[in-house]
């Protein structure tokens, strides 16, 4: 080979041992170059994920709920602030790199199987459980988890979240202990109480009003109406208590339910659930105590027959009749019984009260309906006929009077005795306006047969008061 093709061979051939280590510190260089760029970007993932770290304690630090971070071993990592006050430490080394103490649960079962339960779902969705504070005071919380894990999957820790309800189940404990109170309170009060919804049906009774109306607490809800005509009230008094109700203010009224007298108080619900309250007051012994009372002012205790006062009223009321029916009429028999002092006398003051009530009974028996009979007094009564348009017919109403009073009379103690009686009829008429001037001319002619013997009966004339002048 020629000298100079063998130098050109060589030149070549250092040429090419010379370009390969630059091309191996060039890969080189960009292998670094790709490290480096990998090594940036990891960094720049630990730094977002440790601003983003430090931006969720801060949030942690500041939130209204206990946060607490724990690691694999359930050792307490980090606690905010919150968890701290509610569960009263007061120095997080009291429990940082340790496990949950013993006193902060209820039962440490509930503890073990919350963790166990994060670790093996991997998360927890609000779970209420009962825990206790330092001072040992109770505390309720609804507690989520979720599970930390690693690139690889293993879990290094939970995140626990508690929502402190405590005041919560204060407020829900307070409002049972006041719905116990309010209920016991309805339950005894003896007034029987209705709670109904706008449609008038019952929601709610207590035991008097289950008692006084039969009510059943299972079942369909029952309407009012039904109540009430159970009880025995016609339509008519069923339709007023709804117009009253449909005014949808309060009222009160007074209604019978069987033979008991109530005065009812009925309420719109103030609440957000709409309806009704009524409560029914027992006034049936003051009701009859009442009547009592009105029927001794009217009446005669011992025959019942209405005394001098209603009979009186009961004239005027009549005598103003004619006001209206020109035609009306009415007549008054004034009736002696003839002898009572002799049977007193004879036979006690016990038989002649006796022979008074059985008197009093034949006057009743005797009369039409619409007249009235009444005790004026001693062994003074009256009778009052209404519609009479002639003498004659008060004259047929005295027969029959007189009739019943000549029966023999028999007292308990197996005593007979016959009496008689004196009576005087007045009729009314256009110039008699006083009541009281009609009554004494009854009296007048009641006088005039006591004068001819008694057991009789005489009409009053305009003769007798000239004669009596």
């Amino acid at each position: 080979m020629p000298a100079g093709k063998s130098f050109e061979l060589k030149s070549t051939i250092k040429k090419k041992a010379k370009a390969t280590p630059k091309r191996s510190e060039l890969q080189k260089l960009r292998q670094e170059l790709a490290q480096a760029k990998s090594d940036y970007t990891k960094l720049a993932l630990e730094k977002n994920f440790l601003e983003r770290a430090t931006s969720d304690l801060n949030f942690h630090n500041n939130a209204h709920d206990g946060v607490v971070y724990t690691d694999a071993q359930d050792r307490i990592v980090y606690a905010n602030p919150y968890f701290l006050g509610m569960m009263g430490i007061e120095q997080k080394t009291e429990i940082l790199e340790k496990k949950f103490p013993g006193y902060m649960w209820t039962d440490q079962n509930d503890a073990n199987q919350l963790f166990n339960d994060i670790k093996a779902e991997g998360f927890v969705r609000e779970r209420e459980m009962a825990l206790y504070n330092r001072e040992g005071e109770p505390v309720f919380a609804m507690c989520s988890g979720v599970a930390s894990k690693n690139d690889k999957g293993e879990i290094i820790g939970t995140e626990i979240m508690f929502c402190n309800i405590t005041s919560k189940r204060r407020f829900q404990a307070d409002l049972v202990e006041q719905h116990a109170l309010m209920d016991a309170i309805l339950q005894s009060t003896p007034d029987p109480v209705l709670v109904l919804n706008p449609e008038l049906e019952i929601e709610r009774t207590n035991i008097a009003a289950e008692t006084l109306f039969d009510v059943d607490r299972t079942g369909r809800k029952k309407n009012l109406d039904e109540l009430l005509i159970r009880a025995g009230m016609d339509q008519e008094r069923i339709a007023k208590i709804h117009e009253k109700f449909d005014r949808g203010e309060a009222f009160d009224m007074e209604t019978s339910v069987g033979l008991q007298h109530f005065d009812v108080h009925s309420a719109p619900l103030k609440s957000a659930k709409l309806g009704w309250v009524c409560v029914l007051h027992d006034i049936t012994e003051s009701k009859e105590t009442q009547e009592m009372l009105q029927r001794h002012a009217f009446h005669d205790v011992l025959t019942q027959l209405p005394n001098r006062a209603y009979f009186t009223d009961h004239m005027r009321r009549a005598n103003l009749r004619p006001l209206t029916e020109p035609d009306y009429h009415f007549a008054v028999l004034f009736i002696d019984l003839d002898g009572l002092k002799k049977i007193n006398d004879q036979f006690g003051h016990h038989a002649g009260d006796e022979l008074l009530i059985q008197f009093a009974r034949r006057l009743e028996s005797s009369i039409r309906p619409g007249d009235l009979a009444a005790r004026l007094g001693g062994d003074e009564f009256a009778i009052f006929l209404d519609g009479i348009e002639e003498t004659s017919h008060a004259k047929q109403v005295a027969g029959r009077v007189r009739d019943a009073i000549l029966q023999p009379y028999t007292f308990k103690e197996g005593q007979t005795v016959n009496t008689t009686a004196s009576i005087g009829i007045a009729m009314s008429n256009k110039e008699i306006a006083d009541t009281d001037v009609l009554l004494r001319n009854a009296d007048k002619a009641m006088y005039r047969v006591k004068e001819r013997g008694g057991d009789g009966f005489e009409i009053f004339s305009e003769k007798m008061l000239a004669e009596a002048s």
